[in-house]
Parts: structure tokens; sequence; C-alpha cells
């Protein structure tokens, strides 16, 4: 026990360090990073002249956002007070807005592998679920990122966790004294009384952590266990759902009566309706694909190398020590078994395939809605190397290895491919790859192209990244063919892994992405209070966040000359592609003049003012 303590801890303090390193190297990312952390600036300005009401829904570009619940603002609001608000590269600011996710990230791992220990008594398949959750891609920029579904992850299976406990007690030692065993059958019944009590406060934190989709991991627990067990009125008497429902609506009541009393209805319809069923129904323009397969790739690369395990470890929950498979009424006797290391498995396996699966329907996909899946995915699989693993199929093992190394190959092409894309004229393998595949270059996307065009000393990161992916996928096959004592290297390598991405790869992404626009945002900073700024055709909160300027949104260049006949000057930041058919009109109109313009990377700060009629 005290060595799976010292590992506990070691893990946790190599896991703080992972995920707090390189923070300041980088500033805060569009569109998400930039618009929670400044609606976040929004409220504490607003808090410090209307008092508590600023605090139930703040505002971006002093319009509400009802994107999201607030729990992401308040956290983020404690966090910036400790470390100000300096949101350049290098500035304490960036550990400020990060902060409540990179704890959370944290404690969700910490409660996983307590949970799992509490559950099964079982401390290696903990330690291992622990650092699966911990170590894979997408659950380590959720962890760094500073958004609402770090808190989310927290909360969701927080709850998710507690609904496990009140449903699978600790079991009772024959060797434990009479007294001993009446006492832990008192708190037992204790706890199944009035477990609701803890069940609605981690109910009413999932709400306002993101939304109704924090109840949907408990509610899955929930429901596979009342359609395991025979005895479905004694779960229902303990998961007590009228009571925990009735608390939820009393917990959250103070902020529901602040945000009405302020805003009205606007929240419930625009949140509700529109930030949830609308988006789960249809595209609100920000979906990465309309494939319903999207989260298989988003696996097998947000989750790599351990996704290389989990087919395996799913046939192993649904197949006999015989090879045979297990029959439904087997399977749902053995979910219904009260003994968590036998159900415990199973549950995870619907609970991660019911979630994967809702969110493939839905018609807005973002890679990150399925984070709250992968501690489901994490038990899973660290339950089956716990149990000392067979060797797997070679010919699958072959498979993954390939995929692998494909994954080891675009990283370590990434550095001279974005060299070779900065001139107009190919060279080299490009040239040839070109004059293979026939593709036109120059791109004719303006935009694109002034990207690549930049100066940026790429380094060794992509390198380093590359062959450490190379050597997780070795490590990963070598697991698979038996040798599970390489676990903990497959671990210190992914972490190798993800450390190189956060201080050698990530910054450079925000160099190209990023860094033009910060550029822009310091020349916004330096203008006059009253300077009327326009960010004509797009969405960069970066920039709002950067310069302090609020800005009106324009889409069409006809609102841009009707703003030219209400101000002396504009200054207006647009991409290229989007300033072309507004320079037009003006010309066609002469209804303005360019006093001057300043372009980086694709995107420009112009300078308009209003043609004076000739006397």
């Amino acid at each position: 026990m005290r060595q799976t303590l010292v590992w506990a801890l070691l893990l946790m303090v190599g896991l703080g360090l992972l995920y707090g390193s390189g923070n300041r190297s980088y500033g805060l990312f569009d569109v998400d990073e930039a618009i929670f952390t400044q609606a976040t600036l929004e409220m504490r300005a607003a808090e410090a002249t209307h008092g508590m009401g600023a605090l139930a829904m703040p505002t971006y570009n002093a319009e509400p956002r009802y994107h999201k619940p607030p729990l992401i603002y308040w956290l983020q609001s404690v966090s910036l007070s400790l470390t100000g608000t300096d949101f350049m590269p290098g500035g304490w600011g960036l550990v400020g807005a990060r902060l409540p996710s990179l704890l959370s990230a944290l404690l969700t791992v910490g409660l996983l592998g307590f949970g799992v220990w509490h559950l099964t008594r079982n401390a290696r398949w903990a330690l291992y679920a622990s650092f699966i959750l911990a170590l894979n891609l997408s659950f380590f920029i959720i962890g760094r990122a500073a958004t609402a579904d770090g808190i989310l992850n927290l909360t969701a299976l927080a709850l998710a966790l507690w609904v496990l406990v009140l449903l699978f007690p600790s079991p009772l030692a024959p060797e434990t004294p009479l007294r001993a065993q009446l006492r832990q059958r008192g708190r037992r019944l204790y706890m199944q009384r009035w477990g609701w009590v803890i069940t609605g406060i981690l109910g009413a934190l999932a709400f306002l952590a993101k939304g109704p989709i924090g109840w949907l991991p408990a509610g899955l627990v929930a429901l596979t266990l009342l359609w395991a067990r025979p005895n479905r009125m004694l779960v229902w008497q303990i998961l007590a759902p009228l009571n925990v429902v009735m608390l939820m609506g009393i917990l959250l009541g103070p902020w529901l009566w602040l945000l009405f009393n302020q805003h009205g209805a606007n929240f419930f319809y625009d949140f509700i309706v529109v930030h949830n069923l609308q988006r789960f129904g249809g595209d609100l323009g920000n979906s990465q694909s309309n494939f319903y397969g999207y989260y298989l790739i988003v696996l097998l690369v947000g989750f790599f190398p351990w996704v290389a395990l989990l087919p395996t470890a799913v046939l192993d929950a649904l197949r006999k020590p015989s090879g045979r498979w297990w029959r439904v009424a087997e399977l749902r006797a053995r979910m219904a078994s009260h003994d968590a290391a036998t159900a415990l498995p199973l549950i995870a396996l619907v609970w991660a395939g019911v979630f994967i699966v809702f969110f493939s329907f839905s018609g807005t996909k973002l890679a990150h809605y399925i984070v709250p899946a992968y501690p489901a995915l994490a038990i899973l699989i660290g339950g089956w190397l716990a149990n000392t693993p067979r060797p797997m199929n070679g010919l699958t093992s072959t498979v993954w290895g390939v995929w692998g190394f494909i994954l080891a190959g675009v990283l370590g092409i990434a550095a001279p491919l974005l060299m070779g894309l900065r001139e107009a004229t190919l060279h080299g393998w490009l040239a040839l790859a070109q004059e293979f595949f026939g593709f036109t270059w120059p791109l004719p996307d303006t935009l694109a192209m002034a990207v690549l065009a930049q100066p940026i000393n790429l380094g060794v990161g992509f390198w380093v990244a590359g062959g450490l992916m190379a050597l997780l996928t070795l490590l990963v096959v070598l697991v698979r063919c038996g040798k599970a004592q390489l676990v903990p290297m497959l671990a210190a390598a992914q972490a190798g892994f993800l450390a190189t991405l956060a201080l050698g790869v990530v910054p450079l992404v925000w160099g190209y992405t990023q860094a033009p626009l910060a550029t822009l945002a310091n020349s916004l900073k330096a203008l006059p209070p009253s300077s009327v700024v326009v960010h004509h055709g797009l969405h960069k909160p970066s920039l709002l966040l950067l310069s302090g300027h609020p800005f009106i949104k324009t889409d069409h260049p006809l609102q841009v000359l009707a703003l030219l006949k209400q101000y002396p000057e504009l200054w207006l930041v647009a991409e290229q592609p989007d300033l072309q058919p507004l320079l037009l009109e003006l010309k066609n109109t002469q209804a303005g003049q360019v006093l001057d313009a300043k372009c980086s990377a694709g995107t420009c700060l112009v300078v308009f003012a209003p043609v004076k009629p000739s006397v």
C-alpha cells in the first residue's frame, strides 16, 4: 500500500510538471481560449460597477455570452486575481487563464485513480487507468487550454464515479470484527439514504461547468445498472432522482434568479435551444466534419498509443477466458454483479461506447466532445493491462505499427515541408510531388500563402516529436506482443512526446497562426480609447483581448460604408481575401479613402476615412 501511494504521488507530481510546462511560452489561441478569457475580464470589470449581478452571465464585446454557464469564468477570475492579466508570451496571465483547466485535469486523473482503487481495491488497475487518461493527446490539450472543457471532464467524472460508489458499496471483509462490520453497515445504509445530497451537489456543479452534457456519463452508468440489476426499485431508491432534481433546482436557484433578473429568458433559449439542441441537430458553422466515423479518426490520433490496446480490451471484456463469447444474459449478469471489479469493464464499455456513438450523430462535431468518455476507456484498458494480458495477434500488431510509423512520418516531414512551402517555386522532393500529383502552386488562397511565408525558426521540435512517436509505436507493438512489463516505459515515452509538443511544437503553431494577430493588436492598443475599431469578416477574440478595444462587427462592404458616414475615421481589421471586395466597393463609390495600411501574415489593419465632398 505504501509503495502504491509513493507511485501515485510521483505520478501526480510528474503530471503537474508536464501539464504546467511551457504555458507561458505561447499566447492564447483563437477562438476558444481568447473568448473565454476576454469574457472573464469583462465580467470582472462589470462586477466592480454592477456588483453580484454581473456574475450571473459575462459578456463578450459588451454582448451577453450565453454560450456556456459561468463556472469557468468564476474560476478564471479567481486565478487571474493571483497572476495578473498579461497575456503576451512570457506573461503570468497565461498561467492564470489556463490554471483552472490544469488543476481540473490533475484532479480528474487523481479522482479516477482513487475511484477505481476504492471500487476494486486493485492498485495496479487504478495506476494504469490514471496514466492512460492523463497521457493522451486529446486530454492533454484540454488540460492546458483556457476553456470550460477541463472543468466539464472533472465534474462529469466526479458525478459518474459517485453513482458507481453508491451502487457498489465497499465489500465487508469476512475477518473484520463484528463491531467494525456493524459500523460499516451503518455507514453504508446512511450513504445510501442520504447519498442523493452529494449527487445533487455534483449535478449542479456539472451543469454550471457546461450544461446538461455533464450529466450524460452518470446517466449512462445509472441506466446500465437499472437495466442489469433485477432489483430496479432498490437502484431507484438509492439514486433518488426526484430528490436530486429538487436539490439541483435549489442550488442553482440563486444563479438562475440573478440571470433571469439581469437578462430575462434569453439565456435559456440561446443556451438550451441553440447551443445544445440545435448544435446537436445541425451544423452551427463550426463543425469539423460531417462524417459519422469522425470520432474513430479522433481516437486513432488523439488517443494514441492506448487506442492500439483498446480493441483487444473490448474483446477481452466481451469474451470468456475460454475464448467463447458471453451471451447477452451472461453479460447482463456480470453487470448486475455487486463486485465492482467484475461489472466495471462492461459498465465502462457502455459508458464510452454510447457516449461516442451519441456524438457521432451530432450535426456539429468537434474533437473534444468525446473526451468525457476517455475515463471509461482508461478504466477498460487499465483493467485489461492489470490482469497480465496475453500476447495479441501478430497481424493486427503489424497494422498498428504501420499506423504509428505513418504518424511519426507526418511529424518528421513537418519541418522540411513548412520550410519548402515558403518559396513561390517548389524545389527538391516537393517539386517531384507537385509533378506527380499535379497540384497548383502557389495556392490561390492568398491568406494561406501569407501564413506559410513567415520566416519562423522551426527548430527541432517536429523532428524530436517524430522520433518519439516512432519509439512509442515500437513499444506499443511490443506490449501487444506480450511484453506487458514495458507499459511503464511506454507511459514515460508518451510523457516525453507530449512534453515535446508543448515545448517545441505548439509555440511554433502559435507563431504561425496567432503571433501576427498579436502584432496588430499591439497597434490597436496604442490608439486613443475613442478610436472606432471594426472587425470585418473575421472572428478573432484575441484582438479584443490583447488590444482592449471594443469593436464593431461587419460582414459586408455596405456596412462599412454606412459606418464611414458616421465616424471621421475607422480602424478596420480584415483578412486579405475579405479586404479586396471592400476596397473595390470604396473605389467604385468613392465614399472613403485609405489613410494607412499594415498587413501581417495575411491579416491587415487599415485606416479608412470618408472622402470629403469638394467645395
